[in-house]
């Protein structure tokens, strides 16, 4: 079956800045045109209506966690998901927690060879996470945050090298602070209190310290904490807790290994809506989001992924 192919790189990706000859090798791979670099977040729009006027079977991501949900959204802004090629997630950012728990493996351009190649391919139609803050435009991508995960990154963003060294650092220092009740984890682990309605049921009116939804298992750093997540592609997986630090920090092997953690809550949902006492800071694929006073979080509209093979 012949592939039609288009790329879409962010050029301020890591492995694009560290491999400065990478756009031009992956150019050659492909007819004109069918290889766009962005530099600016403005950029992706036109870019991907470019690629898009070409009869395209699937888009090859290159980039990390946030090119994702960007591409998502700017997608979805404009075009039915029916009609959406195969997105091919691929390893080109720092940390890759989405790319991974999609199974992209490999480099991009390992991945681009074997679909060129014709090698065997996994597709399945997922949902992806859609976010709407107060009146604003919707937003998507596959892991949304607030509380303790907004403020884990904050803090890794301005305190720590980045990467999987600088975030183990960081959860090292918050889980060491819960242990023995220190200050940093009391502001990381500051519950917030927030009217939470889910699928219709009756709203429920309680503190958390943190809620998440995902359209992927894993959140970072090898934890498959929404172990739901892929299985319906109608739902998306959503968790809550209320715990302190210290009970986060003793379940943490746990939660490591898989189980979903004596005092978190789970569902597999279609839709939740929340209001909190005050506006509260949010992010979604580790891009942030000023405060807002309501959230809606539900599952977007099912897209075609496509990632090699196990035995790739």
């Amino acid at each position: 079956m012949k592939r039609e192919l288009g790329i879409l790189i962010n050029a301020n990706a890591k492995l694009a800045k560290r491999d400065a000859q990478l756009v031009d090798r992956l150019r050659r791979r492909l007819p004109p045109g069918r290889v766009h670099a962005t530099s600016r977040v403005e950029d992706i729009a036109p870019a991907l209506e470019a690629l898009l006027t070409l009869p395209l079977d699937a888009l090859l991501l290159v980039g990390g966690d946030g090119t994702l949900a960007q591409t998502l959204t700017r997608l979805l802004a404009k075009h039915d998901a029916a009609g959406l090629p195969a997105i091919v997630p691929t390893r080109g950012g720092t940390v890759n927690t989405v790319a991974t728990s999609l199974g992209a493996r490999g480099t991009p351009e390992q991945t681009l060879a074997a679909l060129l190649r014709g090698d065997p391919f996994r597709e399945e139609r997922r949902a992806v996470v859609r976010v709407e803050a107060d009146d604003g435009s919707p937003v998507f991508g596959f892991l949304f945050a607030n509380g303790v995960g907004a403020r884990f990154l904050q803090l890794y963003y301005d305190d720590s090298p980045m990467g999987p060294a600088g975030a183990v650092s960081v959860l090292s220092r918050i889980t060491g602070s819960a242990l023995v009740g220190g200050d940093l984890a009391r502001r990381i682990f500051a519950p917030f209190e927030a009217t939470l309605a889910i699928d219709g049921a009756p709203p429920i009116r309680e503190k958390f310290t943190v809620i998440m939804a995902g359209a992927v298992r894993h959140v970072g750093l090898g934890f498959p904490a929404l172990h739901s997540a892929g299985s319906d592609p109608e739902r998306i997986h959503f968790a809550t807790t209320s715990a302190s630090p210290a009970e986060i920090a003793l379940q943490l092997p746990a939660l490591r290994a898989g189980s979903p953690g004596r005092s978190v809550d789970h569902a597999s949902i279609q839709r939740a809506e929340l209001h909190f006492s005050e506006p509260l800071a949010w992010t979604i694929d580790a891009e942030f989001f000023p405060p807002a006073s309501r959230l809606v979080i539900a599952a977007g509209p099912a897209l075609r992924f496509r990632t090699p093979r196990p035995a790739f």
